[in-house]
């Protein structure tokens, strides 16, 4: 019975440390100088957005509900739209699951190119 109950906590315990995460790396440059360098990375439902080199000193994004494409115009405006500087990490919580995100050196109201 006590080995029953071992193998039943450590399976607990292994099942509870894995943790759901999702990585997106964005990097532009020209003549070899970062232009836009940002990662986003979400966490059991947690997003870091680090800007970590643009051009314009900030790294602008916008985040898009889950049924909207990065490539086309969205009926839907965006959920967020806000910047971080240069080598500083904003963390949003409470954003849906499957959410979609672009990140530019400027500001723009929509994630596709004009």
């Amino acid at each position: 019975m006590r080995r029953i109950l071992l193998v039943g906590v450590a399976v607990l315990a292994i099942a509870g440390c894995e943790k759901s995460s999702n990585t997106s790396i964005t990097r532009t440059n020209a003549n070899g100088v970062d232009t836009l360098y940002s990662k986003s990375t979400v966490v059991d439902g947690v997003a870091r957005f680090e800007c970590i080199a643009s051009s314009s000193g900030q790294c602008h994004y916008l985040v898009l509900a889950p049924g909207c494409s990065t490539d086309t115009a969205c009926a839907t405006p965006p959920l967020r739209r806000f910047a971080v500087a240069a080598g500083k990490t904003e963390q949003v919580s409470g954003l849906p699951k499957d959410f979609r995100q672009c990140v530019s050196d400027v500001q723009k109201e929509q994630c596709h190119r004009d």
